[in-house]
Parts: structure tokens; C-alpha cells; sequence
């Protein structure tokens, strides 16, 4: 069995603060085999990587260096030069957040970056570097840019990076994905799954307007998802079944599980014959992985 990818996800949270330069670059040192980050667009248009809309009171300081007491502004309501006025280097102590990343390092003074930026990294990297490139868009808001119309500002982005052949466009929302095939045809395509069973979140069920008219049940939807060329299913690790790892191997889609977090259930994604994980602690993945290498339970 050959181990799987390894992918930082939002860099490294379990030991720097998520979605930050940092992250991404202890991820790339420490031979993770690619990132999965965020993207939204602010409101004069610069992809940026943060994950939620808007910002977190448990991670993000203002100004004056002070927690938000209650959740923060709307990223796409800010310039990026507002948004820089956000420090996201840490966590409020004794939050539910800091329970998650108890080992999770202070940096004092973070911004949130360009999504350029982060690319620049990996254009420097000196090997190849994965890029899960999810753009967060939800179709229930109507807040929400057009979807062609934010393809195409990341996909500008990617490209002036220099980054194309490495990025995977990757989304829960399906009409991103949509997009992406009709405006951007070249990139690889990554579908977000979750049950909505699991997590009132989640994008998997009957009428889902996530799916873009793709069916929730799992094997008709992989078989939709061959028929559009889709390059990926991400499901969650823990809704992973045998039986729809084996058809989406039968049908050539690449599986790649989220989110692995502590020792015990990297060991058990490392070992579930898929193609990649995406984990809180990419460096702690590797080493694991290396062991598997030297055991022989994995080829290289």
C-alpha cells in the first residue's frame, strides 16, 4: 500500500496559529507534501486566507491588542487595509479554541495574508507543493460574490504566482466547483463532502443547494463526479466507508480525507489506504509516516 499525501491543514494549527505565513512554512519544512488554506475575497477584491467570515473573537486582537469581545466584522466588508489592522497571532486563553490547539504557539503581531503570499511560498519551495486551494462560499447567502466572478480572482492569483499546476480548487460549495470546470477549466477540482446528519453545516443531503444538483446519495454523486472530470473527493475521514473508497478508485477520483487531528487518528488515516490526509499536525504526520516506510507496512 502506498501512504498517502500529507496536507497541512490550514497550515498547522496544532502548533501556529491557523491559516498564517507561519504555518505555512513550518508545513513545508517539515515535508508535508501540501497546504489546504482558505480563501475569501475582501471588499476592494484581494484573496485572502481566513477561513470564517467573520472574524473570530477567540483568535483575533484589535488594534490595540485587545480580544474582540463579541464576533468580528464581515471580511468582505473591509478593505485589506482594514483587515491588517487584525492580529490573528493567538488565542484567547481558556477558550473552547484553545482547548482544540492547547499547544498552539503566540505570535504577537500576525496579519491576515494574501492569498499571494502564501503562494510565493510554495513557488519558493524548492520541490512541489499541493495547494487545497477551498474558497469558502456559501450559496444560501446572497452576499456572496458571483461565483465565475471569484474562480477568476483566485485563479489570477494563481497564476501570477506562477502556482497553477500545483493548485487544486477545492470547496464544500458546488458551484464554485461548477465554476471552476466553465471558467477555469485547467485546474484539478477538489469536492468537499459532510453529512448534514454529522454537522448541521454539512453540504450532503437530499436538495442540497451546496451540490449544484449533484445527487446525496454517495454512489450515485461519485459517479456525477467522474462524469464532470472532478479530480478529488474529500470527505470526512470518520463518514469514509470501504465500499465508497473502492468506487471512487474504480471510477478515478483521488480520495482525500479531512481532518485528522492527534496521534491516534493520523495513525488510522495513514493506514486507510486513501490518497491523501489533511491534518492538524502535518510535521507529526510525516514522522509517522516515516515510520511506516521503515516498518514496511508502506511503499514509497
Amino acid at each position: 500500500m502506498k501512504p498517502p499525501k500529507i496536507f497541512g491543514h490550514r497550515g498547522a494549527p496544532d502548533v501556529f496559529p491557523e491559516n498564517t505565513l507561519e504555518g505555512f512554512e513550518h508545513t513545508i519544512a517539515s515535508g508535508a507534501d501540501g497546504i489546504e488554506l482558505d480563501v475569501l475575497l475582501t471588499r476592494d477584491g484581494v484573496p485572502v486566507v481566513t477561513h470564517n467570515h467573520r472574524l473570530l473573537a477567540d483568535t483575533t486582537r484589535d488594534a490595540g491588542g485587545a480580544f474582540l469581545t463579541k464576533e468580528g466584522p464581515d471580511v468582505r466588508g473591509l478593505t485589506y487595509a482594514e483587515l491588517s489592522a487584525f492580529d490573528v497571532g493567538g488565542i484567547r486563553p481558556g477558550s473552547e479554541y484553545a482547548k482544540k490547539h492547547p499547544n498552539q504557539q503566540e505570535l504577537r503581531g500576525t496579519r491576515i495574508p494574501r492569498l499571494s503570499e502564501v503562494l510565493d511560498l510554495v513557488s519558493k519551495a524548492g520541490r512541489p507543493v499541493d495547494v487545497l486551494v477551498e474558497l469558502k462560499h456559501d450559496p444560501t447567502d446572497s452576499a456572496e460574490p458571483d461565483p465565475d466572478d471569484f474562480v477568476r480572482a483566485v485563479v489570477e492569483v494563481i497564476d501570477a504566482t506562477g502556482t497553477t499546476d500545483v493548485c487544486l480548487i477545492h470547496a464544500f460549495n458546488w458551484q464554485i466547483l461548477t465554476a471552476a470546470r466553465r471558467v477555469a477549466p485547467a485546474f484539478r477540482r477538489s469536492h468537499l463532502t459532510l453529512s448534514k446528519t454529522i454537522h448541521p453545516s454539512g453540504n450532503l443531503f437530499v436538495g442540497s443547494p451546496w451540490l449544484d444538483g449533484a445527487s446525496a446519495d454517495p454512489e450515485e454523486m461519485l459517479r456525477q463526479l467522474a462524469d464532470q472530470d472532478a479530480t478529488v473527493w474529500s470527505p470526512l475521514f470518520w463518514e469514509l466507508t470501504p465500499e465508497h473508497r473502492a468506487l471512487a478508485r474504480e471510477l478515478d477520483l483521488e480520495v482525500m480525507v479531512w481532518t485528522l487531528r492527534g496521534e491516534e487518528a493520523i495513525r488510522k488515516g495513514l493506514a486507510a489506504d486513501v490518497d491523501g490526509v489533511i491534518t492538524d499536525d502535518p510535521a507529526m504526520a510525516v514522522h509517522l509516516r516515516e515510520g511506516l516506510l521503515a516498518e514496511g507496512t508502506a511503499k514509497p
